[in-house]
This record gives C-alpha cells, sequence and structure tokens, in this order.
C-alpha cells in the first residue's frame, strides 16, 4: 500500500506542473455561533470551514461534469478531494452581530475553481493514501466540532469558578488543535499544488500549535527534500520517528533522503525498517533495490527489484531490467 509520504515525492517526480485559464467561480457562505471561553478568531475560522465546505459541494458538480468528459472515472470521495485541490478561496465579506451572550459569525467567500488542473491533479488523487488522508482531516474537523458543543453545554451547567476555568482550558486546548488541523488542510492544499514555500510555512504552524502532530514532520520533511534541503529533511523524518517508531512511511521516506544523498548503506537500514512495519509496501523493496543495486550488491538488487516487480511495482520492473541487462 502506498502511504502519503510516497504519493508526494511521486507528484513530486513523475506530475509536472501546468496551469492554463478555465474557471468556474462559486459563492458560499459559512455561519457559526461563538459561546462562553471560545476566541473571536477561531469562531470566524469555523464559519469559514463551513462556507469552504458548501463551497467544496458546489464545485464537486462542475468538476464532476468535467471528469465525466474527459472519461477520467473518479469515484466520488476523489471528487471531493479535487475540487478542494482546485479551489482558490478569497473572502468577500464577514460580519459579526451580537446573539444571545455570545456573538454570530457571518463570512461569504468566492471560490475559483480552475478546471484546466484537473487531469493534471486527478492522477494525484487517484491515489488512495491522499484520499485517506483528506477524508482523516474532515473526520477531525467534524471531532472539533462535536466536542465543542459539547464543553459549551458542559460549561453551561459547570458550578463554581474551579469547574468553569477547568471547561474553558479544554475550551482552550480543542480550539489549538482545531487551528491545527486548520494548518494542515492547508498545507496539503499547497503541496497537492505544488506550493512548497507555503506548504512549509503552514506546516510549521502545525507544529507551532500541536508539537507532537507526527504527519506534519513527516510531510514538511518531504517538502524540505523536495527542495533539496535534505538535512532539515532528515531532522523532520527524525521527529516523526521518535514521535511515532512505528510509522513505516518516516523510515521510508528518510530512507529516500538518505538515498538522494548517496548514502545507499543508511538508505537500506531505513527501508528494511519500512518493509518489516509494512511488508506489502512494493516501493520500499523498489528502492532498497536499488540501494542494493548501487552498492554493488546484484543478488540482493535482483531479488528486491524482483519481488517489487511481482507486486505490480512499475519502476521495479523497469530497474529489474536494467540491472539485468547490465549483469
Amino acid at each position: 500500500m502506498r502511504n502519503i509520504f510516497t504519493v508526494i515525492i511521486a507528484l513530486f517526480l513523475f506530475f509536472p506542473s501546468v496551469s492554463f485559464a478555465e474557471t468556474k467561480e462559486i459563492i458560499s457562505e459559512g455561519t457559526y455561533n461563538m459561546g462562553d471561553g471560545e476566541t473571536p478568531s477561531v469562531a470566524e475560522s469555523r464559519a469559514l470551514l463551513q462556507a469552504k465546505r458548501i463551497a467544496v459541494e458546489q464545485a464537486g458538480t462542475y468538476v464532476e461534469s468535467y471528469t465525466k468528459v474527459k472519461n477520467l472515472q473518479l469515484t466520488e470521495d476523489e471528487i471531493k478531494v479535487l475540487s478542494s485541490g482546485l479551489m482558490e478561496v478569497e473572502i468577500l465579506d464577514k460580519k459579526r452581530t451580537i446573539a444571545g451572550e455570545g456573538f454570530h459569525f457571518w463570512v461569504k467567500i468566492k471560490a475559483i475553481v480552475n478546471l484546466d488542473k484537473t487531469e493534471e491533479m486527478a492522477k494525484r488523487v487517484k491515489e488512495r493514501a491522499v484520499v485517506e488522508d483528506y477524508k482523516k482531516i474532515q473526520e477531525a474537523y467534524d471531532k472539533s466540532q462535536k466536542d465543542i458543543e459539547e464543553l459549551k453545554k458542559q460549561l453551561a451547567q459547570a458550578k463554581g469558578e474551579k469547574e468553569r476555568k477547568q471547561v474553558e482550558a479544554k475550551i482552550t486546548d480543542k480550539e489549538r488543535l482545531f487551528q491545527a488541523n486548520e494548518w494542515y488542510d492547508n498545507g496539503y492544499d499547497h503541496v497537492l499544488n505544488k506550493k512548497y514555500d507555503d506548504a512549509i510555512e503552514a506546516f510549521t504552524s502545525v507544529i507551532a500549535l500541536n508539537p507532537n502532530f507526527t504527519k506534519a514532520y513527516g510531510i514538511r520533511g518531504v517538502v524540505y527534500m523536495i527542495k533539496g534541503q535534505h538535512d532539515r529533511a532528515i531532522e523532520d523524518l527524525n521527529k516523526a520517528i521518535t514521535l511515532n517508531p512505528n510509522l513505516a512511511e518516516a523510515y521510508f521516506t528518510r530512507g529516500f533522503v538518505y538515498a538522494d544523498k548517496g548514502q545507499h548503506n543508511r538508505a537500506i537500514e531505513d527501508y528494511n525498517k519500512a518493509i518489516a512495519l509494512d511488508p506489502n509496501d512494493a516501493d520500499a523493496y523498489s528502492n532498497r533495490g536499488d540501494a542494493y543495486a548501487l552498492s554493488e550488491n546484484m543478488g540482493r538488487a535482483i531479488s528486491d527489484l524482483q519481488k517489487a516487480c511481482d507486486m505490480g511495482n512499475e519502476s521495479g520492473c523497469k530497474a529489474l531490467q536494467k540491472v539485468l541487462r547490465n549483469i
């Protein structure tokens, strides 16, 4: 199974960036009622999130029609990811009004959907890891909303200042995690659009808000690698592995970075760990086979590349043919 770090590497290596001018414009609105203990900036972000989600649903109609014409055969989930990735959002207007003892936030946005990038980006969202990661982001948003609503009820029923402060502290923590997820979502869209500097900035904001956000370190590490900043990439991947020693994709990606640095033995060590954690990762076998070939261990190279090829890995098959020709 391909992991999200592998997918991002593949996007960089194989899919060139193309942009023309065919666009669709969508106007949508979002609202949110802020309660006690919440902060205005996060309440406004929740209203903005609602507007974006409505825009994604509307954009999906355009995108689905376009993909059918182009015979791209995308699933409903892939359409959602694609629609989100194709959108550029501009806030047109926003208002804050008093509602009971709190504030009511209203946001109006314009979402520009660049359909001319559809075919290029469709190749990316066809990867299962991309769809799975997008769904996890949306699930985190939904959980955050449910948790906040429950905490609002608890705050209204709190007895005494001590209990009230305890609930308010929980609300503050939930808001911080919401903001971290929001930045992660932004960074993810930047990666899909190959805006790597913006992606690094977004993932850095994630980490500032939630230092234990493992995937933020991992994906920022991939982006650093793409930009040729190998030491920073390794530093981030080391941190991801420290946070989750069983994260196969972090070992895989660090192996990729070491290989890019010409440190093939260290790359092999990381691919060993990635394969031990995920024996079905054909990319890891293919990459380890390449590393063995560059280390002139042709027996192991052939074994790994044959394994990758048997698992349907195209890169492994091509590398195997090359090794066999050169023996």
